[in-house]
C-alpha cells in the first residue's frame, strides 16, 4: 500500500514548487482524483495494515522470548503508533489539498503550499524518525528473542541509521522502511512455518 501511494504521488509537486506547477498538477482532474484516492484509501489502509504487522511482530516476540524487556516493548509500541499517526497526517494533507483544488477558481495556492509543507515536515520529522526507532527497537528485540538472525539485526540497525539521516541525501530512502517491513514479515512467516513443521514432527 505504501509503495502504491508513492507510485501514485510520484509526480506530485513539493511545497516549494512554483505556483504554475501546483496549479498544473492539482488543476488536472485525473491527478487530483489520484491524490484523493491516496488520501482516502491507500495511505489509511497502509496504516491499518502496519498496525496488524506491529501486533503480529509483538506476538512473535512474546512467543519466542524467554523474558520481556519493558523499556524496549514500550518504545516499540510508541514508535509504531507515531508511524501510524504520521501516515494518517500525510493522508489528511493529500486529501485536503485535493479538495481545495476542487474549485479551481478559488484555489488557494498559499493555503495548499502551507498544507504540503506540513505534510513534508510530518514525513521528515515524525514518519521517518519514528520508523527509524521502530526498526532499531524491533531489530534489538528480534535478535534478543531469537526471532531474527544476527545478520538481519545488523542490517536493520543500518536501515535505522539510513532512515534517520538519509532522506536529505535521496528521497528514495523513504522506500527502505516498507522494504524492511516486507523482509521482516517474510522472516516471521518462515520461522512460524519452521516451528509448525518441527512441532508436527
Amino acid at each position: 500500500m505504501f509503495l502504491l501511494a508513492w507510485y501514485l504521488l510520484r509526480g506530485a509537486p513539493p511545497f516549494d514548487a512554483s505556483d504554475d506547477e501546483l496549479i498544473a498538477y492539482y488543476g488536472d482532474s485525473a491527478q487530483r482524483t489520484e491524490s484523493m484516492i491516496v488520501g482516502l484509501y491507500v495511505i489509511p489502509l497502509a496504516g491499518i495494515a502496519f498496525i496488524w504487522f506491529m501486533a503480529a511482530l509483538r506476538d512473535r516476540y512474546v512467543r519466542t522470548a524467554t523474558s520481556e524487556y519493558t523499556i524496549l516493548s514500550t518504545a516499540h509500541v510508541v514508535a509504531g503508533a507515531l508511524v501510524v499517526v504520521s501516515l494518517f497526517t500525510l493522508a489528511a494533507v493529500q486529501l485536503a489539498v485535493a479538495r481545495l483544488a476542487d474549485a479551481p477558481s478559488a484555489f488557494d495556492i498559499d493555503g495548499a503550499r502551507s498544507l504540503l509543507s506540513l505534510g513534508q515536515a510530518s514525513s521528515d520529522i515524525m514518519a521517518l524518525r519514528s520508523a527509524a526507532v521502530f526498526v532499531g527497537v524491533s531489530a534489538s528485540r528480534g535478535v534478543r528473542s531469537g526471532l531474527f538472525p544476527r545478520a538481519f539485526g545488523a542490517l536493520s540497525m543500518a536501515t535505522a541509521v539510513l532512515l534517520l539521516v538519509g532522506y536529505e541525501i535521496a528521497p528514495w530512502v523513504s522506500l527502505v522502511f516498507p522494504t524492511w517491513v516486507a523482509a521482516s514479515a517474510v522472516l516471521i512467516l518462515v520461522r512460524r512455518r519452521s516451528t509448525e513443521l518441527a512441532d508436527g514432527a
